[in-house]
Parts: C-alpha cells; sequence; structure tokens
C-alpha cells in the first residue's frame, strides 16, 4: 500500500512540476494561475482546522495534520508570488525559469498530498491540466498522423500565432483558472457538508 502511495506521489509532484513549468510560457501566466491556486490551498487549510476531528468529532470532520501550518506555508508562497508578480507582468523585468516553475509545482503537490485533496488538484490546477493535455494531443497527432492539431504547443502559444495580444491570453487563462478554483473550493465545500 504504502508503495502505491509513493508511486502515486511520484507521478503527480512530476506530472504537476512539469505543468506549470509548460504554463510558464507568457509573462505572468504561470505565476496568476499559481497565485489562484495557492488561494483555494489557504481557504482549504483554514477551513479544515475549523471542521478537526481534533476540536470535535462528527462525520464531517477532517483529520488533516497542522492545517493551519499548511494555510501559512501556502499564504507565504502566495505573498511572494504576489511580489513577484509585480516584476513579472507584461513586459517582464525577471523571469520565473525552470527552477521557479518547478518548484511551484512541486509545492501545489505538496500541499494537495498534505491536505489530502489530490483529486480535487484536478480542478484547483484546472489551467495547468488543460495546458499538458494540449501538448499531450499535440505530440500524440503528430506522431500518429503527421498533423497538428494545434498551430503551436503549449496552449498559450497557438493563440498567440493566432494574433491575440499577450496580455489578453494571460488575462482570459486566468480567469479561466479562477472558474477553476471556484468550482474546486465548491466540490471541497459540498464534500464537507453533513448528508
Amino acid at each position: 500500500m504504502i508503495g502505491l502511495f509513493i508511486l502515486w506521489a511520484l507521478f503527480l509532484i512530476v506530472g504537476f512540476s512539469n505543468a506549470v513549468n509548460l504554463t510558464d510560457g507568457l509573462d505572468g501566466l504561470a505565476t496568476g494561475a499559481t497565485i489562484l491556486s495557492l488561494v483555494a490551498y489557504v481557504i482549504i487549510g483554514n477551513w479544515q482546522l475549523r471542521q478537526s476531528c481534533v476540536s470535535y468529532l462528527s462525520d464531517s470532520c477532517y483529520t488533516v495534520r497542522d492545517p493551519l501550518d499548511l494555510a501559512v506555508v501556502a499564504s507565504s508562497v502566495l505573498g511572494a508570488c504576489i511580489a513577484f508578480l509585480w516584476f513579472n507582468a507584461p513586459p517582464a523585468k525577471i523571469f520565473m525559469g525552470d527552477t521557479g516553475s518547478l518548484a511551484l509545482g512541486g509545492l501545489i503537490v505538496g500541499l494537495a498530498i498534505t491536505t489530502r485533496t489530490q483529486l480535487l488538484l484536478l480542478l484547483i490546477g484546472g489551467l495547468f491540466v488543460i495546458i499538458t493535455l494540449s501538448v499531450m494531443v499535440q505530440i500524440t497527432s503528430f506522431r500518429l498522423t503527421g498533423k497538428r492539431i494545434l498551430r503551436m504547443a503549449p496552449l498559450q502559444h497557438h493563440f498567440e500565432l493566432k494574433g491575440w495580444a499577450e496580455p489578453t491570453i494571460v488575462i482570459r487563462f486566468w480567469i479561466i483558472q479562477g472558474l477553476f478554483v471556484a468550482v474546486a473550493i465548491g466540490l471541497f465545500y459540498l464534500e464537507w457538508m453533513p448528508r
């Protein structure tokens, strides 16, 4: 059982770290999407603290260890990302690069595992999932048929080649990520509701 969990955790870490890395192609895109994901984990950590099985035992309590500490970690990185975005907004004066994007992806997976929301991660990081799927579909299509579905992968570059301005792509993708996060928080709350 532990071996299966280790494989699952490694799959999530590698997959999500690379997903955030693929998203880091336009000024501010990965940072803004990560900020929205971290907001979700600040909310989840605070909610789990207030509904902890340590405080009271019920059918809807959470057995997550140290949820307030997890919310503090998420809010600390959230603050760092907001400060970074000040200088990374178009036109960027500083860049995140692989080191930053891989670390942020790993952090988001770490928060998902420790808050026990690994499946909800598909929605909390919905934009990252879509961008990764766009690369996978493009590569699969080209290898099987020799044709490309998108003008260029990842997805944000496809819209760039269609003539969309970089700030337009970034803001619209942030909106999509915000919708994913809102749905994820709604599902998280729905799961808690007493039956």
